[in-house]
């Protein structure tokens, strides 16, 4: 692995080892398709134009080349890319995203990076070393394995372009990307604020502790200073979430881009030092428009007094902006209290596995919460995160951590009632298992007057009670704040589209859907939705590719008969149309069992006009508490059983009328 130990130096060498494993000459390019790559010049052409790619990406492009045809695993990736460091695999499949839009693939071709679902990305294109002496020459090129083709001889007329040409054109194809991307992003949020509100984002702390696996406590302290701020003046300020700050962790934007990205007129970065039970913090406050840096100060405190730290930071930060602030929205008295040291160091590490979002990742995000608050039952913010991890593990068992959740959510309120994300979480709670409605509507109100800045309760409030009481508008218009304030999720992006859905706008759910899967394309989940909205829509064939690619992508088990299930529904739908594309849909849960993005087993019997199963199944879920069971009263595939008095007698029993 050669080329991973010559990324980590973040130096490129004159040698190339692959190169020299074949006796080339490595002073010269990989050629494949339509472009050429300078590893030593950090250059991509496609047809003699440079393409404007970032350094992560080119690097990562790199490393995919000198594996051509074999399979590189995401952890070899992250590893050469962020070396030693703790990152979220969120950041590769972005700059994965990144990659294939610069070499022009689409969702549905991918020519030359292929994922391997729970393994990795492979190079598929063939892939020629070209000298600079053959490019000079003409001569003919050495072949790299595997299936290599010879190259056309170079062009020296193209290669003699003058450095003066090769700038200005890549100053005119970066300037249209990042037009381009940025208007792509304005349009899947919708309309921004046009208020007097400003919005600021809070870049990653960056780690300067001389020890990698202090990652954790960098991150966390981020996010912990995203809510704070969030929490000052949300009418005056909005603070863009921690899911889409983080995507620009280790970046090489610029402000101004970053800014655009992220529709933030300031943007507050710096670091973080952490040695012998104290900890030095230095930040610095830079408006967008003008790059004016209008504030910069560093702190040195011990870990206990970090939160009279983040205090004394928010209210810096809040004059400097000019925001007049309100005598409510000055310190906490929860957050004047001395923190216990143990306590808030698995605190943040439990914030960090609970931001991995897998079901390991998560449990282990409760054992760390459970554990914080043992060494410090007083600890509000303890419960609050133990709340939200078994939230969202409760995809998996309703009956079991929903439960959880509210108790964890309800001892968090005991201590602290002004936990704008305990509230939500219990919402979430009351309206999912509970079926209490009233009460879901009480604490997703209170979470969002007090921090209106939580992206999270937006989300939380159109998904689990406007949607299942069909007040679409308002859904769409939550979803939409929610976005707003963290316009770089790609569950937010998506989920506006399946708003649209349940609203039977049909045409709008389409155009935000491909939105959503145009800025990333590997997240899977909006492919299903996509599945579920061509199956209404009558465009089959469109479902199959759709459900085809979503589980691919899912990875596991499902990816593995994804390929052979293709070739199922493509010819049952040929054989009985819609009735056969159902009736292979059926076969496939029988077999492979429930998945919460799939079709369920109700609403694919009553697909095929089976309404005693459809009722049958549906009373199932509702005693197991199964997730988007709540959805029964706006979903359209229940829509030829709904006007059964059975239907109708568990949507009251639920709770699902105004």
């Amino acid at each position: 692995m050669d080329c991973v130990c010559r990324l980590r130096t973040g130096q490129w060498q004159d040698s190339d080892p692959l190169a020299e494993a074949m006796g080339i000459d490595s002073k010269g390019f990989y050629e494949f398709g339509q472009f050429r790559m300078d590893p030593a010049r950090k250059i991509l052409w496609r047809d003699g134009e440079p393409v404007n790619l970032t350094s992560k990406a080119f690097e990562m492009l790199q490393v995919l080349i000198e594996r051509s045809g074999k399979v590189v695993s995401k952890d070899e990736l992250m590893q050469a890319l962020w070396p030693d460091s703790f990152v979220e695999e969120s950041n590769l499949t972005q700059h994965i995203s990144v990659l294939r839009k610069a070499l022009g693939e689409t969702p549905q071709d991918h020519r030359y990076i292929l994922t391997i679902p729970g393994r990795g990305y492979r190079f598929a294109e063939s892939v020629r070393f070209v000298s600079q002496a053959e490019v000079d020459t003409g001569a003919q090129v050495a072949e790299l394995p595997p299936g290599v083709v010879p190259s056309h001889p170079g062009s020296s007329k193209r290669a003699a372009w003058t450095g003066f040409a090769v700038i200005a054109l890549a100053l005119l194809v970066a300037a249209g990307w990042w037009l381009h991307a940025a208007r792509e992003r304005r349009l899947a949020m919708g309309p921004m604020d046009s208020g007097r509100r400003k919005m600021l984002v809070v870049l990653p702390f960056q780690n300067l502790s001389n020890d990698p696996a202090q990652e954790y406590f960098s991150d966390g302290l981020t996010e912990e200073t995203i809510t704070d701020l969030g929490e000052l003046n949300p009418q005056m300020l909005g603070v863009i979430a921690r899911t889409s700050a983080m995507a620009y962790k280790h970046t090489d934007k610029t402000i101004a881009r970053i800014g655009d990205e992220l529709g933030a007129g300031y943007i507050l970065e710096g670091s973080v030092r952490r040695e012998n039970g104290r900890v030095r913090v230095s930040a610095q406050l830079i408006r967008v428009n003008d790059q004016t840096h209008l504030w910069a100060h560093t702190y040195e405190r011990e870990v206990t007094g970090l939160l009279a730290l983040q205090n004394e930071l928010g209210t810096a930060i809040a004059q400097q902006v000019r925001i007049e602030l309100e005598p409510k929205s000055g310190p906490r008295l929860a957050k004047n209290r001395r923190l216990n040291a143990e306590s808030y160091e698995d605190y943040l590490q439990a914030l960090f596995f609970l931001n991995k979002r897998t079901y390991d990742d998560e449990s282990k995000s409760v054992e760390l919460f459970e554990k914080a608050a043992q060494e410090d039952p007083g600890f509000a913010p303890a419960y609050a995160g133990m709340a939200n991890a078994y939230l969202a593990l409760s995809v998996f068992s309703p009956e079991y951590f929903l439960p959880k959740a509210s108790s964890a959510a309800t001892r968090a309120l005991e201590l602290d009632n002004e936990l704008a994300d305990a509230h939500a979480a219990l919402g979430a709670e009351k309206a999912d298992f509970e079926f209490d409605w009233q009460e879901a509507d009480k604490e997703f109100e209170r979470a969002i007057a007090l921090n209106p800045n939580s992206a999270s309760a937006h989300y939380l409030f159109s998904a689990y009670y406007l949607n299942p009481m069909g007040d679409s508008e308002r859904a769409v218009a939550e979803m939409k704040k929610a976005l707003e304030l963290d316009p770089r999720s790609p569950l937010y992006t998506g989920y506006v589209g399946l708003d649209y859905f349940y609203a039977r706008q049909y045409d709008k759910a389409l155009e935000q859907y491909k939105k959503a899967v145009e800025l990333y394309p590997d997240f899977y989940i909006t492919h299903y939705w996509l599945a579920w909205l061509y199956s209404q829509r009558g465009q089959y064939p469109d479902a199959i590719a759709e459900i085809t690619t979503a589980r691919l992508l899912e990875g596991g088990d499902r990816s593995k008969w994804a390929a052979a299930n293709k070739v199922a529904l493509t010819n049952a739908f040929a054989a009985k149309g819609p009735t056969g594309f159902w009736e292979e849909i059926q076969k496939a849960n029988e077999k492979n069992g429930r998945n919460i993005a799939e079709f369920d087993i109700p609403q694919v019997y009553a697909r095929l006009g089976k309404r005693d199963l459809a009722l049958e199944w549906l009373g199932r879920n509702y005693e197991a508490r199964t997730p988007f069971t709540t959805y029964m009263r706006v979903d359209p595939a229940y829509d030829s059983i709904r006007s059964d008095q059975r239907f109708e007698s568990l949507v009251k029993r639920i709770g699902l009328v105004h």
